[in-house]
């Protein structure tokens, strides 16, 4: 159990938390939301004793082994090999092996009489070095870096030989496979491919502690979580259900504070014009006090903030072309003419059509996608642009790429200086900025606003093929709702990189997947290809154990009794699968009921009791998919 009782927190001038009150009950799943720099971070840093409050408390049992990972790197011990930097992440396990190491030496040295003492303490030490998982550790690690992608001949590389993001990688993995009480994710998917995210959501369906997530992934959040904190405007409020009931019950709680304004706002001027009207009056004088007095204890009720809105991108009607976008034949590509990222690539890209590339990092997706778009020229094949195409091309590091001293207005005069200044500031007017905000300068402007001022300087010249590689990185939640959403609407043809699940499964109509060396394309969305590739059920750990599965009876040596008993065996083990299934088909179909009725907006609708019931069978489904992966895995179904 986890409370923050009346706590506040300042940095400087700024009041990030102020009188913040909840708790976190033991076993819930919570997703941490709110706006870039509103305090989630600042949570976790209070609860991790990190940072220390300027007032209030926050209290916890002590015992509890908490499990922290950061937005950026904390590490050490950097000259360690992968697989020891991410096996050295329960402190106590060190020092229980050194002394198991100690004792067995002194055992080799002590008489018999003085042996029953220490094998009684080594006994011990092992018995405690099994229940932190000592034993276990290296197993898990692996199967850990081997579903984020790492490959087993890296295992023994030094850790600081890879990159900022496989580091944070194999950091992800020290945390995990620690098997905390307490788990708390800094935007765990911000340096995770599309696979890693997916092998990261089918780990934690199986954490049975408290967790605490902060993401701006709204598949990892909608999954994973049973209960929301949102922390915004200094104030934390905690709704009793994920993501989708947060979003219904945040719509709802907006109206219900705005009408508590409006009923305040309406007393007060009442008050206040009858003590204007009547001040001067002798005769009304007692009433004057009575109504000061009223005015003095009347409760103030603040405006609540309006709930971020998806909707202010709109990506402006592209120019007409023809119905053939693009055209690759035999495309293949090498950047020393040797080692080759991609070969025999044939793809036709049609109009309208809003294409995810997919597959895990270093494969190439973003080297596909700069071919197609032109700025690196392929090696081998030819590649054909439909008629009258407009290629319209955002790479992954322009929003950072921005200088920071430009204003929005100059940095998109500079993309085409012909364009008369007015017309300018009528196109960065439907990208929401409009009046003075066109003078602010790149530095000093959030990821959701670089985003659109990226998209503003792309339709300068308006194209109708986009090509976009990792639009969300910079967007909170609600920016990628809205890019989302604009992406859907908009009539031209899009490809892009994403690592965002949601992202992909709602804009996209294609996918193309790019893996070690091979290009496929799927003509549904992300849930067709994931059943193409049977992706959606992969066990979570992608190392099978050691220890052979059960071998079927036609497979032994068996006497007839032998061999009839077994076949009873298997018999009722895949009655009991069907049964399984059966319950996990009842589950799923009360779920979409439960959805249906929370997203009908019926005013009679009793979403507060409906979030309580979709947790619970969430949670039954969850556990009922697990223990029919881990059966019919051991049957070999």
């Amino acid at each position: 159990m986890i409370d923050f009782i009346q706590v506040s927190k300042r940095f400087g001038t700024q009041e990030v938390l102020m009188d913040v009150s909840f708790r976190i009950n033991a076993g819930e799943h919570v997703g941490v939301v709110g706006p870039n720099g509103a305090g989630k971070s600042t949570i976790f840093s209070l609860i991790s004793d990190e940072l220390s409050t300027d007032s209030g408390e926050v209290s916890m049992p002590k015992t509890v082994r908490l499990g922290h990972l950061h937005q950026q790197l904390h590490a050490y011990a950097l000259n360690d090999s992968l697989i020891d930097y991410s096996t050295d992440s329960i402190p106590e396990l060190k020092t229980i092996h050194a002394e198991i190491h100690t004792l067995e030496k002194e055992l080799e040295e002590a008489s018999s009489d003085n042996q029953e003492p220490l094998l009684e303490r080594l006994g011990d030490l092992q018995h405690e070095y099994e229940h932190l998982g000592g034993y276990e550790m290296k197993a898990r690690a692996e199967a850990a870096l081997s579903g984020l992608g790492f490959k087993e001949k890296e295992f023994t590389k030094p850790f600081q030989s890879f990159s900022g993001g496989w580091q944070m990688r194999a950091e992800l993995v020290r945390t995990l496979i620690a098997q905390p009480d307490i788990l708390m994710l800094d935007e765990p998917s911000n340096y995770l491919d599309l696979p890693a995210v997916e092998w990261l959501q089918r780990f934690l369906r199986g954490f049975n502690g408290t967790m605490l997530l902060i993401s701006h992934d709204r598949y990892l959040l909608e999954t994973l979580t049973d209960r929301t904190l949102e922390i915004s405007g200094g104030g934390a409020v905690k709704y009793a259900g994920g993501y989708t009931y947060y979003l219904k019950e945040r719509e709802q709680r907006h109206h219900q504070q705005a009408a508590a304004y409006r009923n305040y706002q309406e007393q007060k001027e009442h008050l206040e014009s009858f003590i204007r009207r009547f001040r001067a009056k002798s005769t009304k004088a007692a009433q004057v006090q009575s109504r000061v007095k009223m005015l003095e204890k009347l409760d103030a009720v603040r405006m609540p903030p309006r709930p971020p809105d998806a909707s202010n991108l709109r990506i402006a009607p592209p120019p007409r072309c023809g119905a053939q976008i693009m055209q690759l034949e035999n495309v293949g590509f090498s950047y020393d003419t040797e080692r080759w990222i991609f070969r025999g690539v044939d793809l036709d890209i049609q109009n309208g059509q809003k294409i995810a590339i997919v597959g895990y990092n270093g494969m190439g997706k973003t080297t596909l996608l700069r071919v197609i778009a032109g700025t690196l020229k392929a090696n081998e094949g030819k590649l054909r642009e439909g008629h009258k195409v407009v290629l319209g091309y955002q790479s992954q590091d322009f929003a950072e790429t921005m200088p920071p001293e430009k204003t929005i207005l100059g940095v998109v005069r500079e993309a085409n200086p012909k364009t008369p200044e007015r017309d300018v500031r009528g196109l960065l007017g439907s990208f929401g900025f409009s009046g003075e905000s066109v003078n602010k300068q790149c530095g000093v402007l959030s990821g959701g606003e670089k985003i659109r001022l990226a998209f503003a300087r792309i339709f300068i010249d308006p194209p109708n093929f986009l090509l976009l590689d990792e639009p969300t990185t910079n967007l909170d939640i609600h920016g990628r709702e809205g890019l989302e959403k604009a992406i859907r609407d908009y009539k031209g043809t899009v490809c892009f990189v994403s690592h965002d699940v949601a992202f992909v499964r709602g804009a996209a109509d294609r996918i193309i997947s790019v893996n070690d060396g091979k290009i496929a394309s799927y003509p549904g969305g992300y849930d067709y290809y994931l059943e193409k590739n049977d992706r959606s059920t992969v066990p979570v750990e992608t190392k099978k154990p050691s220890v052979a599965s059960s071998p079927k009876p036609q497979d032994q040596n068996l006497t007839p009794k032998e061999a009839r008993q077994a076949k009873a065996k298997a018999r009722e083990a895949q009655q009991g699968l069907k049964k399984m299934e059966q319950q996990m088909e009842k589950l799923q179909a009360q779920q979409q009921e439960l959805h249906q009725q929370m997203a009908s907006g019926k005013e009679d609708v009793d979403y507060s009791a409906i979030g309580v019931q979709l947790a619970e069978i969430t949670k039954k489904l969850t556990a009922t998919e697990a223990k029919w992966l881990a059966e019919a895995d051991r049957l070999g179904a």
